[in-house]
């Protein structure tokens, strides 16, 4: 540390400096020496700059009071001799007073000297001790996770990264008696964990139960007779709709060659498309049939096949379904598909959500929409270990996501950033592969 400022040198000299370097103010050896003129004596350029330089010698009194540098003299206190500040606490240093600073302050000087630690913890300590304190005791050390071998500080990684790291050894949620399961890991231990609370395999089918995963076959054979039965009322219900639609289908294809026939004789009569168009009976043929396509629209549940993934991934598109209705005459919806992940899940998931659209009978319905929509990804070579999330439009859903659509036809989407893991989405065992032939299919059902 320096002792030099202000007035002369209070450093502990190894020999005493002579008389004649001594400032006549400060009564130290002089820092920047200025001669005086009347009487001969030195003093401190910053102890006469404090006497504000009047016209009487503080020394002698002259009156013929006047001062100019002393080079020689600044040069010759410098190379006096002089002992580390830190001699009381061991330092035996001993070096001329040019060099103290240097000594005092180089990273390889003075072991005795107060320093700061260089990880900004905002410890002192003496230099001799700070190697030990950076690398083994300071919280502000960088240290490496034993685990997963990333660095950081000490404090975030004994800290906060104790909450996340990927490898860290956790408990199973559920109480099972599995060991050495890591963070990383427990979600896929969680998809086989025997205690895991999960839907029955029927739950599209109206099977409500819920049990933990190691009674689930026991519940599936106790309650055959009902999911069968549960199965065929589905089935029973698909048909109807499949025969409702091919009849309004036929319908409509029926309508539209009649109006392709009266649109001809009309044209013929008049010689002029353009009456027509504006005619009462081309307005209602028109009313007629938008309803009738409308209405030939799939209902909830619906099916949908998206075909051409790997297509969609390599360019990095979305893929959007065609619309469907929340119930019959209700909301109208269509599905979006990112394959490579949206916000939250970009590069690790599948995104996917679900958009109100605007339609025919939006007049007639209750907003913003309230209800649950169960979403699932099919199993393509057997009837169970289907992927099912819900999506919720609930109290406090944004009207963004499930208000009435005016401004466009579509609003934004509401759904799920993380759908599925890719790694559990590009699985393949025996009694499960979700993608197939380059296409998976998305079941959406209204509960």
């Amino acid at each position: 540390m320096s002792v030099s400022s202000p007035g002369g040198y209070e450093y502990q000299f190894v020999e005493t400096p002579h008389e004649r370097y001594i400032c006549k103010i400060c009564i130290h050896p002089c820092q920047d020496a200025y001669l005086s003129g009347c009487c001969g004596h030195n003093f401190c350029k910053s102890c006469l700059d404090n006497t504000k330089r009047t016209t009487t010698c503080p020394f002698c009194q002259g009156k013929t009071f006047s001062t100019f540098p002393n080079v020689q003299a600044d040069r010759e206190i410098r190379s006096f001799s002089v002992m580390c500040t830190n001699k009381e606490s061991g330092c035996e240093w001993q070096g001329e007073l040019n060099d103290i600073n240097y000594h005092l302050e180089n990273s390889d000087g003075c072991l005795f000297e107060d320093v700061l630690c260089s990880n900004g913890c905002g410890k002192t300590l003496q230099r001799r001790y700070l190697t030990s304190h950076v690398e083994t005791e300071c919280p502000g050390r960088f240290v490496l996770c034993h685990l997963c071998y990333i660095t950081g500080p000490r404090k975030f990684i004994e800290g906060e990264h104790e909450e996340e790291c990927p490898k860290l050894t956790i408990s199973c949620p559920n109480k099972c008696k599995a060991m050495g399961i890591t963070r990383e890991d427990m979600e896929a231990h969680r998809k086989e964990c025997p205690l895991e609370m999960v839907q029955c395999e029927y739950h599209s089918m109206g099977c409500e139960e819920r049990m933990l995963r190691k009674r689930k076959r026991n519940h599936e054979e106790e309650k055959m007779e009902e999911h069968l039965l549960m199965t065929k009322f589905k089935l029973a219900k698909t048909e109807d709709k499949l025969t409702y639609a091919e009849a309004k289908l036929t319908s409509t294809e029926t309508r539209l060659s009649r109006l392709e026939v009266m649109m001809h004789q009309l044209i013929h009569t008049t010689g002029s498309s353009s009456r027509f168009i504006e005619s009462e009976q081309w307005s209602s043929y028109l009313t007629n049939l938008t309803t009738d396509v409308a209405a030939i629209t799939q209902t909830c549940p619906v099916v949908m096949k998206m075909p051409e993934f790997a297509e969609c991934k390599q360019r990095d598109v979305a893929w959007y379904s065609e619309p469907f209705y929340s119930h019959n005459r209700g909301h109208k919806l269509n599905l979006r598909i990112d394959v490579n992940g949206d916000g939250a899940g970009k590069g690790t998931h599948l995104s996917l959500f679900l958009y109100l659209m605007k339609g025919p009978h939006d007049d007639e319905l209750t907003w913003p929409l309230r209800g649950k929509f169960e979403v699932t990804l099919l199993n393509q070579i057997s009837d169970y270990e289907h992927y099912s999330v819900t999506v919720t439009y609930g109290n406090h859903t944004p009207d963004k996501y499930a208000g009435k659509v005016t401004d466009d036809d579509r609003g934004e989407g509401w759904g799920r950033a993380k759908f599925i893991f890719n790694q559990d989405l590009h699985k393949i065992t025996p009694t499960c592969q979700y993608l197939k032939d380059d296409c998976i299919f998305i079941q959406v059902s209204k509960l």
